[in-house]
């Protein structure tokens, strides 16, 4: 069975951890997961996780470190074939892993990524589907503060590079490393890593989230924003992902 290594950077997302493990645990597929953590204290949870299961790799770093660092680390230290991004703040299904790691093979691609996904915003009790592939209309603009309606025309898009953003859902080849990094730095590391990925040749896919597979949260220490494309009543949010349990997202 092909592994994949899971990689987490984190800081101060305690109360975040105990579900986004539960995410990795649930996953159908021969998996490692590393975490990098660089809060001002050690998390006991994932010591003590890491400490029970030795597929959980639990690093510390007493020293500040970007995004794109971290990422870098963990990559250098993972031992699986595919890399697979999981963020310690978003919600990830039981076969999210296999679909995506299906769709490469399938595809015979070197990357794949969500262009279309569903987005939850707690503070605002906000549920919708984000389309990075409409590019003119009225969005939902999703921020960590509220939730405001934008319009994007020929003048104003999004942006062709649009759909290169938003790492919560890369899945790779760990070779394409070999010519692709992270920026040190915390924001946009995404955009530039994919651009690294396809100036040298690899093929990265962008496909929809057809079977729930993930949800990417916004909530008060969010770093980036999501334009959702369309809303869907709240009350669906359980029948969509019923594994997944809210919690609290003000930290």
């Amino acid at each position: 069975m092909t592994k994949v290594s899971i990689i987490t950077p984190t800081k101060s997302r305690e109360n975040f951890l105990p579900q986004i493990a539960e995410c990795v645990l649930s996953q159908a597929v021969d998996w490692e997961w590393l975490v990098l953590d660089d809060s001002p204290t050690p998390s006991v949870y994932l010591q003590t996780l890491a400490a029970r299961d030795e597929r959980v790799k639990y690093f510390y770093s007493s020293s500040p470190m970007s995004i794109g660092a971290k990422r870098n680390r963990l990559i250098s230290i993972a031992s699986g074939e595919f890399i697979a991004h999981f963020d310690d703040d978003d919600y990830y299904a039981p076969k999210y892993l296999s679909n995506m790691v299906r769709i490469l093979e399938q595809e015979g691609a070197d990357m794949v990524k969500f262009s279309g996904f569903y987005v939850h915003a707690p503070h605002a009790s906000f549920f919708g589907y984000m389309d990075l592939d409409e590019k003119v209309g009225f969005y939902f603009d999703l921020s960590r503060n509220a939730v405001s309606i934008v319009e994007f025309h020929e003048k104003k898009q999004i942006g062709a590079d649009f759909i290169m953003f938003y790492g919560f859902s890369y899945v790779y080849r760990k070779q394409i490393c070999k010519h692709a990094f992270f920026d040190d730095i915390d924001l946009c590391d995404d955009e530039s890593f994919a651009k690294r990925v396809l100036s040298h040749g690899y093929q990265m896919v962008a496909t929809n989230d057809a079977t729930r597979d993930c949800l990417h949260l916004i909530h008060g220490n969010s770093t980036a924003r999501c334009f959702a494309k369309y809303s869907i009543p709240p009350f669906l949010l359980a029948d969509f992902f019923p594994l997944y349990k809210r919690q609290v997202q003000q930290i």
